[in-house]
């Protein structure tokens, strides 16, 4: 739904139903005033990424300004249909001091101008700026006043939204990262049919998870994106090596957090892996100021990971399940991957999916891109489920299902009877539904090669 345009009937309704909504909200608390956000978004795609970016932001510093404030609050709602994303939150509090509040944070905050937020007090009213001798919002492109430059369009949308995708991007790197890695896991689980794996119609070959179990790990997941991303681009001039360990340890901290969310089942143990290093490598280019290339992103990536297969494999016991399959197999799995600067995806699947998709769209792309990592990919969570022959089985069945190339009716129909393959054979390509969940990441940050 995210990057999707709307229509202005499905607006002039969205602000009918919101109008209702805060009636609702101060019927149900009558001694109550009320805040209500929205983003400033001039153009139909009113649900952009970077919209969401800015409404996260905005919702959580409302938060944490009605805590600090000490007022309050009673009830907090928030949704992001494809008319913008909304939040209201119903306080026991004065709305004067409510809008001199949330006047300050327009004001102030670096995202503040994007920011909508109107205050209602206990009557419905809504309370302008004027009421507290505040002057009318600007434009944040040439400091007119807003209403004057929307009503005479003296800016095109092309270039207030170039300008607000620069002030995200400047003021809220992290977070707009963060968001991309939340869309690229959620794209992932939701791509449906797929031959073994958690989606929308079933659990595939596994017993103990379902897609709400992965939407619970995607959220525990989230916050921990940021918090690589900013430690890197803090030290971004340090050793590489030295960026890792503190990377991995952020990581062991996300497993933790990935294992109470789920009830101690593993969703995205490898994913957690392949992020930790994907932001690690964007944080240090953001903070030496480069260019986010393919060619940087993978040196970052390769630096990040250097000997990671010699520290982690060939010089320990084999304990963990990467060991025994390096030791079993030769294949280094997801660390010899991460070594070559993940590889397979800029030289493999991210050319193959970008074609794809030109010629049948994403779904389909986004399909045959699984099937084409796992004819390649040596995964070890096929492995340790059915040894070399289940590998090697589900490898040959996506290399035939690839050279058939079906039209998107019966490729479904084809992956849903390889899944039931799979499930009856216990097989699930995990390795492969990782390195695609990057593969689309990679393809909406990274541009030029």
């Amino acid at each position: 739904m995210i990057d999707q345009p709307t229509s202005l009937d499905a607006i002039l309704r969205a602000k009918e139903e919101r109008a209702w909504k805060q009636k609702e909200l101060l019927s149900r608390h009558p001694l109550a005033s009320l805040i209500s956000l929205t983003i400033n978004i001039p153009s139909l795609i009113k649900l952009s990424h970077e919209a969401v970016v800015v409404h996260e932001i905005a919702h959580q510093a409302l938060l944490e300004m009605i805590e600090n404030e000490g007022i309050e609050l009673l009830a907090c709602e928030s949704k992001q249909p494809s008319t913008g994303a909304e939040s209201f939150f119903t306080c026991k509090a004065d709305a004067k001091t409510l809008k001199a509040l949330t006047c300050k944070l327009e004001n102030s905050h670096p995202l503040g101008r994007l920011m909508d937020i109107d205050v209602l007090d206990l009557t419905g009213n809504i309370l302008s700026r004027s009421t507290l001798g505040l002057s009318k919002r600007r434009c944040f492109i040439c400091e007119e006043e807003a209403k004057l430059c929307a009503r005479a369009q003296k800016h095109t949308y092309m270039e207030l939204n170039a300008h607000i995708k620069h002030l995200v991007e400047k003021h809220a790197f992290a977070h707009s990262i963060a968001l991309w890695c939340e869309r690229a896991m959620q794209t992932e689980v939701e791509l449906t049919p797929k031959p073994g794996l958690v989606d929308q119609a079933n659990s595939g070959a596994h017993h103990d998870m379902d897609i709400h179990t992965f939407y619970a790990s995607i959220r525990a997941i989230k916050p921990f994106v940021t918090q690589w991303i900013e430690t890197a681009q803090i030290d971004a001039h340090e050793d590489a090596k030295q960026s890792f360990v503190r990377l991995r340890e952020i990581g062991i901290a996300c497993e933790k957090a990935m294992f109470e969310a789920t009830s101690n089942v593993n969703t995205h143990k490898g994913m957690i892996f392949c992020l930790a290093v994907f932001c690690g490598a964007m944080g240090r280019l953001k903070g030496c100021d480069q260019r986010f290339t393919c060619k940087n992103l993978q040196a970052q990536m390769q630096a990040l990971c250097a000997n990671l297969v010699e520290d982690d494999l060939l010089h320990v016991k084999p304990n963990s399940a990467g060991a025994r399959f390096f030791y079993e197999t030769g294949s280094s799995g997801i660390r010899g991957i991460a070594q070559s600067g993940f590889a397979i995806i800029f030289e493999t699947s991210l050319p193959f999916f970008q074609a794809c998709k030109e010629e049948e769209g994403e779904a389909v792309a986004l399909k045959r891109t699984l099937l084409f990592l796992m004819s390649l990919l040596e995964d070890s969570t096929l492995w340790s489920r059915g040894g070399m022959a289940g590998l090697e089985y589900a490898k040959t069945k996506a290399k035939a299902l690839l050279h058939v190339k079906p039209n998107a009716q019966n490729l479904d129909i084809h992956l849903k009877a390889l899944d039931e393959d799979m499930i009856s054979k216990n097989l699930s390509p995990g390795g492969s539904a990782d390195l695609l969940a990057m593969t689309w990441l990679m393809a909406h940050i990274v541009k030029d090669f």
